[in-house]
C-alpha cells in the first residue's frame, strides 16, 4: 500500500518506523513468543531432510490422532503396522511361492506322482491369484473354490494343497510366522461318507476272464493284495521275496511313507505267474488315470460277455476303489485279525474296523481267495516261485 504525506519530515519518519517492524517481522501478522519461534526453528531442522512443510506435517498427524483416538498412539500404530507388514525383499507372488515348494518336495524325495498332482493344482491357482501371496485373504479364496466347477472331493484337494502352500510360505518368512495364515481359515466342505463297494467273488472272476496283459496283472495284483493303485504303479519286481512270500513295499513307494510287508497269496501267485520277471517295473502305465482306463475298459468288455449269456442280468460297473476295499473286507473275513489287516493295508486298526468289520462272511472270503485260472491238465505250479526260472513247468 502507498502512503502519502504533505510533508517530507513525516514520511521519512513513518518509511523509518515501517523500515524497522519490517525487520522485526511485526508488520501484517499475529505476534510470535520467542519458545513458538524455538519451536518452529526446531522443527524445520527436524523436518530438512525429508522436505516436507511444516503445515503438512501437522495435518497429517492431527488426522492419525484423530483416527486413533483413545485406543493408541501414533508411535504404537507405527510400530504394529512395522511388526505385521513383510518387508520389500520378503515380497513373493503365489507363482514364485508356488515354485519355490514344488522344488523343496523334489529336493525332500517326494513322490513323482505327488509332485505332479501338486503342480497341475497349483498352477491353476497361481494363474488366477498373479498378486503378491500376502494380498490374498480368505474370501478370496473361497470366492475361487466356489467357482470350480468339480466334485467336493476335488475342490477339498485344492483347500487342503492351498492351505499346505500358505503354510510353506510362512516357514520361509513370506508371511507374518505369530500368526495363521489366512487359508487356515477356510471353512472345510461337508464330504457325504459313501457305502463301502466291494466285488462279488463272482464279478471279480468275471473281470479276470475278460482281461488280458496288464489290465489282468493290475486287477490279479489288486483284488489279492489290497496295494492302492498309486503304489502299483511304483511297484518293481525287486519287491517280491518269493522266499518269505511277502511284498515288500519301500517307504518311497508307499502312501505313509512306512515300509509294509504284503503277504503274497496263493491265488496271486497263480494269476502273477506269466508276467513274473526279475526286474523292473510291474506295470507299465505311468499315470494314475492310464490305470484307472484300463480297469473301466475291461469292466465294460466283461459287462458285454456277461450281457451276451443272459440280457437281463444286472450291468457291470467298476468300482473305484472296489479292489483294495474287497481285499481288506474278505482278508479280514478270513484272518479275523484287524491288527493283522491294518499292517497289511496300511491303514489304522480304527479304519479297518469301522469300514470292513462283518462287511462278508467267511464263505465268501473263502470263495475269493479260491478263485483260481484254469490251468491245463499238464501244468503244474511250482511251490516256490523265482524270477530266474520260468513259473510254469510243462510236463
Amino acid at each position: 500500500m502507498r502512503k502519502a504525506f504533505l510533508d517530507l519530515r513525516k514520511a521519512k519518519a513513518f518509511a523509518k518506523a515501517l523500515a524497522e517492524k519490517l525487520a522485526a517481522g511485526q508488520v501484517n501478522s499475529p505476534t510470535v513468543t520467542v519458545a513458538q519461534a524455538q519451536d518452529m526453528k526446531e522443527a524445520l531442522r527436524r523436518l530438512g531432510p525429508l522436505g516436507t512443510p511444516v503445515h503438512v506435517v501437522a495435518g497429517e498427524y492431527a488426522d492419525v490422532v484423530n483416527q486413533l483416538g483413545q485406543t493408541g498412539t501414533l508411535r504404537q500404530a507405527v510400530e504394529f503396522y512395522l511388526h505385521n507388514s513383510i518387508r520389500p525383499d520378503m515380497q513373493r507372488t503365489v507363482t514364485q511361492v508356488m515354485d519355490e515348494f514344488l522344488a523343496s518336495k523334489r529336493a525332500n524325495g517326494c513322490s513323482r506322482v505327488y509332485i505332479e498332482d501338486c503342480t497341475w493344482r497349483l498352477r491353476r491357482v497361481a494363474r488366477d491369484f498373479q498378486m503378491p501371496i500376502a494380498h490374498i485373504c480368505t474370501r478370496d479364496i473361497e470366492e475361487w473354490l466356489g467357482k470350480l466347477t468339480t466334485s467336493i472331493v476335488t475342490r477339498n484337494d485344492f483347500r487342503r494343497l492351498i492351505i499346505t502352500l500358505f503354510n510353506f510360505a510362512r516357514r520361509r518368512g513370506y508371511l507374518p510366522r505369530d500368526r495363521e495364515t489366512e487359508a487356515r481359515w477356510l471353512e472345510k466342505p461337508k464330504l457325504k461318507s459313501k457305502p463301502i463297494q466291494i466285488f462279488t467273488p463272482q464279478e471279480l472272476g468275471e473281470l479276470l476272464a475278460a482281461a488280458e496283459g496288464q489290465p489282468k496283472l493290475a486287477i490279479a495284483l489288486g483284488a489279492f493284495t489290497g496295494i492302492r493303485s498309486a503304489e502299483l504303479l511304483r511297484l518293481h519286481w525287486e519287491n517280491f521275496n518269493w522266499e518269505e512270500g511277502v511284498i515288500d513295499l519301500g517307504c518311497d513307494q508307499t502312501k505313509t511313507a512306512s515300509r509294509r510287508l504284503v503277504p503274497i497269496l496263493e491265488p496271486l501267485k497263480a494269476w502273477i505267474a506269466p508276467f513274473v520277471k526279475r526286474e523292473g517295473s510291474v506295470l507299465g502305465y505311468s499315470l494314475p488315470v492310464c490305470l484307472a482306463e484300463a480297469f473301466s475298459t475291461t469292466a465294460k468288455k466283461a459287462d458285454k460277455a456277461r450281457r451276451e449269456n443272459d440280457p437281463d442280468a444286472p450291468e457291470l460297473k467298476w468300482k473305484v476303489n472296489g479292489l483294495r476295499h474287497s481285499y481288506a473286507s474278505y482278508r479280514l473275513a478270513m484272518v479275523e485279525d484287524v491288527a493283522k489287516v491294518s499292517l497289511e493295508m496300511g491303514n489304522s486298526p480304527q479304519k479297518i474296523f469301522s469300514n470292513y468289520r462283518k462287511v462278508v462272511t467267511k464263505n465268501q472270503a473263502n470263495a475269493w481267495f479260491g478263485i483260481m485260472p484254469d490251468m491245463p491238465e499238464n501244468v503244474l505250479m511250482m511251490e516256490a516261485p523265482s524270477p530266474a526260472v520260468d513259473m510254469q513247468s510243462v510236463l
